[in-house]
């Protein structure tokens, strides 16, 4: 357990020992997590010096977060963009083309709808099975895009892809909201 090799700037994809890609296998990335855990969890440093005991956390927290990225698609997918130095962030990639726009608009109108839908359960499931097609066709278009590295088209496609989670997380909102009511 040598925590002053721990190397920081290695990618989350070589920390975990996975290919970069947006397709990884679960199993292993679980497993590699756990394996790190045992190795650099600060209790296995309570006896050494602070300072030691003081990386142990941030070794931790960096295994953490690595994992919390990587056990995500979406997320992963954006890394994978920043690891080829584009981001999803910027104001140039704030572009949309208008057939998008407009079935996103439907989208959040149908969304609006459900409360005052006849069987606004039924409604909403409706809505949701829509938002997830697209998410998977979404996701699926993404990853193929990194794989061939034709990073522009990636980057469309994740920056549509974060428009349908946020639509998902509304749809999580509302059945919550339906809850309570």
């Amino acid at each position: 357990m040598d925590i002053e090799s721990f190397n920081f700037e290695q990618n989350y994809f070589d920390l975990f020992e996975l290919p970069v890609s947006c397709e990884i296998d679960s199993t292993q990335l679980r497993a590699k997590f756990m394996e790190l855990q045992r190795q650099y969890h600060p209790d296995g440093f309570a006896a050494a010096s602070s300072a030691a005991s003081r990386r142990a956390v941030q070794i931790t927290a960096h295994i953490n977060g690595a994992h919390q990225i990587l056990s995500h698609p979406l997320q992963r997918a954006e890394y994978c963009l920043q690891l080829a130095g584009l981001s999803t962030d910027a104001e140039t990639d704030a572009k949309m083309d208008n057939m998008f726009l407009m079935q996103q608009m439907e989208l959040r109108e149908s969304l609006e709808d459900v409360a005052s839908a006849a069987e606004p359960y039924k409604a909403l499931d409706s809505v949701r099975g829509e938002i997830d097609q697209l998410i998977e066709k979404t996701s699926v278009a993404a990853s193929a895009s990194i794989k061939t590295q034709d990073y522009d088209e990636a980057r469309d496609l994740i920056r549509r892809w974060q428009f349908l989670e946020k639509l998902a997380d509304e749809a999580n909102t509302i059945e919550a909201q339906l809850d309570d009511a």
